[in-house]
């Protein structure tokens, strides 16, 4: 797997996970084969509902669920369209896409705020608030050099080594086509890190997850972005740096720093706020599927329990299919409300479930 514009290769984390858990999924996929198109509501004449693709596991999973309220519940094909969030900027304005289930505001607050103000875009509310974004190293690297904050980083940058170039250390960056890589460049330079370490931006996020997977199993230093929920993450093999603290004012400068080429250069920089990740959509969503609409800005979830559904399937071989059906038939008190009465009962015969259950106690 090329995972890197230096043609840097990582081998993909095996899988692992609760045989219970998998057993389990398993069922529902193969179950899902041969049930998914029954029970489906007819679907209003020529509507096409387009929904954003970014290829995060967490969004993968929660496009599958969205995708099958949709669908079984409501009617509608939905179209899922695979972009970066750059592409998305252009995309969801001009009405190519019609929704994007996971937005962080901070990395695209510029962009965000013009196209809200355009009336092309409407803000249909808050996914999940716990989104958060670091740098790290390993937690043992840390513990043995006492290192703290980034700063420290000067010091270690021969333990980081860049193969290409020995006179500097690595950082691995954010993925191509995420601000967040442009937003990392213009940090590392206010930092005065950019001295030290030169950046490679990974191609895809499961190849960053190879990288920091094997340089824990191989007790290997490794320094670079991650973010949070990640099923990585819920190891404690990994110590976040730390950085000046957050500062709205900072931040904002960063971040039309990190939208120019070449980047402008911020005599300041601050960690990455924590992110109140939102739903979008094209204005055009609420004429051709309002009761979508309505949907979507009940929609938030419980990201401990998706967390944990992606952990036990081990994230990079997870059937989303398969893992968004073992919620909706395990965690029916987080989505009925979300949805009408009609719709969920079309939901849950097409998960198979008897509607002679007494739902009304959820």
């Amino acid at each position: 797997m090329t995972v890197s514009d230096k043609g840097i290769s990582s081998r993909p984390r095996q899988a692992r996970g609760r045989l219970p858990v998998v057993a389990g999924l398993l069922l529902i996929c193969f179950a899902s084969i041969f049930m998914y198109e029954r029970f489906t509501p007819p679907a209003p004449e020529n509507t096409v509902i387009r929904l954003h693709d970014d290829q995060i596991d967490i969004q993968k999973l929660n496009n599958e669920i969205a995708l099958f309220i949709i669908e079984k519940g409501y009617g509608y094909k939905v179209e899922k369209v695979e972009n970066t969030i750059k592409e998305v900027h252009s995309s969801i304005i001009d009405g190519d896409i019609d929704i994007s289930l996971e937005i962080w505001r901070e990395n695209n607050i510029v962009w965000y705020e013009k196209a809200i103000m355009s009336g092309n875009v409407m803000n249909l509310g808050v996914l999940y608030d716990s989104g958060r974004q670091f740098w790290i190293i390993p937690q043992w690297f840390a513990k043995e050099n006492k290192i703290e904050n980034i700063f420290d980083m000067k010091k270690y940058w021969r333990q980081f080594p860049d193969p290409e170039d020995p006179s500097k250390g690595l950082f691995f960056n954010c993925i191509f086509g995420w601000n967040c890589r442009d937003i990392n460049k213009v940090k590392l330079k206010a930092y005065g890190l950019d001295k030290y370490f030169n950046t490679v931006s990974p191609s895809s996020p499961e190849a960053l997850r190879a990288i920091y997977q094997n340089a824990l199993d191989m007790h290997i230093p490794v320094f670079g972005y991650y973010w949070q929920p990640n099923a990585i993450m819920a190891s404690d093999g990994w110590y976040i740096l730390k950085e000046p603290p957050y500062s709205s004012d900072v931040w904002y400068r960063v971040n039309q720093a990190a939208m120019v080429s070449p980047h402008e250069v911020v005599d300041q920089a601050c960690a990455y706020g924590d992110n109140s990740v939102i739903k979008i959509a094209h204005e055009n969503l609420q004429k051709k599927a309002p009761d979508v609409v309505e949907m979507l800005k009940k929609m938030s979830v419980d990201i401990e329990i998706l967390e944990g559904i992606l952990f036990q399937s081990n994230g990079e071989k997870t059937d989303f299919m398969a893992s968004a059906r073992y919620f909706l038939l395990n965690y029916g008190p987080s989505w009925y409300p979300w949805v009408t009465e009609s719709a969920r009962n079309n939901i849950l015969e097409a998960l198979e479930i008897p509607l002679s259950v007494d739902n009304d106690n959820f």
